[in-house]
C-alpha cells in the first residue's frame, strides 16, 4: 500500500531548549516523513542555528526558514505551509514530542479510512525543564506505550464547537490551499481552522490515544497559558466565525459552554 507523503511543520521560538528533543522525536519515527519545514519565528535565541546543524540521518529532509521578524504562530505555520510538498501535513510544536509509531499509525488510519483531517489528544509528561536549563533527555514515562492499534472516531460539528477535539501536534491534515491559519492576531487560531474545516464537509476524525506528548505547564500557570483573557476571545472569535451565518444553533449552545468553562480556568488560577 502506497502511503500518503508527508509534510512535518514546525514553528520555533526561542525554543532552543526543546527543539532538539522535538527533531529527534521526528527521527525516531516508523514511518519517516517526506520534510521537516522548521520556521523559526523571529527568536533571539539559537533556535535557527540549532536546527540547521541538526543532523536528520538520512530520515527526512530538513528545511529551515526565518521569518525576517516575530509575527505569531499561524504566520509561521502559514509560511510552512506555503512550502511544504507533502500530501498530508503534520504539526509539531517545538516544546512537544511525538511516540515513535505516530506518523505511521496515523498515516495509514487515514489513507485507509480516507480521512481529511485526523488527530487527538496530547498527553501531559512532567517537565523535566528548570528554568535557564536545556532539555536533553526525555523523561521516565515512555511514550510509546500510548500507541496501541488507531481507533477511529468521527467529528462532527456541534461536539466540536463545545470542545475543541484536537491538540496541534497531534494533527494530520489534507494538504490544501484552503488549509491557513488565520492570521489576525487572536489566540487559539488552530481551534479556528479545525472548526472551518469541519464545517465546510471535510472528514474529520479523531483517536482517543496519546500518540504526541507536551512538557507545559497546567493550564494557567504561565506563557501562553496565563494569557486565559486572550485565549477566551480567540475562541470566542472562532465559534462566532464559523455558526454565525449557517450554525446560530450550535453557536447558542456553544458560546454559554465555552464561557463556563473559561469562568472554571479562571477560578482554578485564582485558587492555586
Amino acid at each position: 500500500m502506497s502511503l500518503p507523503r508527508v509534510s512535518v511543520i514546525i514553528p520555533a521560538y526561542n525554543a532552543e531548549a526543546t527543539l532538539e528533543r522535538a527533531l529527534d522525536s521526528v527521527r525516531a519515527q516508523t514511518l519517516p516523513p517526506l520534510e521537516v519545514i522548521c520556521v523559526d519565528d523571529g527568536s533571539r535565541d539559537g533556535s535557527a542555528a540549532l536546527a540547521r546543524r541538526y543532523d536528520p540521518a538520512g530520515a527526512f529532509r530538513l528545511r529551515v526558514v526565518q521569518q525576517p521578524r516575530n509575527a505569531g504562530t499561524a504566520a509561521a505555520r502559514n509560511r510552512g505551509l506555503d512550502l511544504a510538498e507533502g500530501d498530508v501535513i503534520a504539526f509539531l510544536d517545538a516544546d512537544d514530542v511525538w511516540s515513535p509509531g505516530k506518523l505511521e499509525y496515523q498515516v495509514t488510519a487515514m489513507h485507509r479510512h480516507g480521512l481529511d483531517l485526523f488527530g487527538g489528544y496530547s498527553g501531559l509528561l512532567a517537565p523535566e525543564q528548570q528554568q535557564g536549563q536545556q532539555v536533553r533527555q526525555a523523561p521516565a514515562a515512555d511514550p510509546r506505550a500510548a500507541a496501541p492499534p488507531i481507533d477511529i472516531r468521527t467529528v462532527t460539528l456541534l461536539p466540536a464547537m463545545l470542545s475543541n477535539p484536537y491538540h496541534t501536534s497531534s494533527v494530520l491534515v489534507r494538504r490544501d490551499a484552503r488549509v491557513r491559519f488565520p492570521d489576525n492576531g487572536q489566540l487559539s487560531e488552530d481551534y479556528a481552522l479545525w472548526l472551518q474545516l469541519i464545517a465546510s464537509g471535510w472528514r474529520c476524525a479523531r483517536h482517543p490515544q496519546r500518540l504526541s506528548f507536551m512538557y507545559k505547564p497546567s493550564f494557567g500557570a504561565s506563557g501562553l497559558s496565563a494569557q486565559l483573557w486572550r485565549m477566551q476571545r480567540g475562541e470566542l472569535g472562532a465559534l462566532r466565525a464559523v455558526g454565525w451565518s449557517a450554525h446560530r444553533g450550535a453557536l447558542v449552545l456553544a458560546l454559554p459552554v465555552s464561557c463556563l468553562k473559561f469562568g472554571v480556568r479562571l477560578l482554578r488560577t485564582w485558587l492555586r
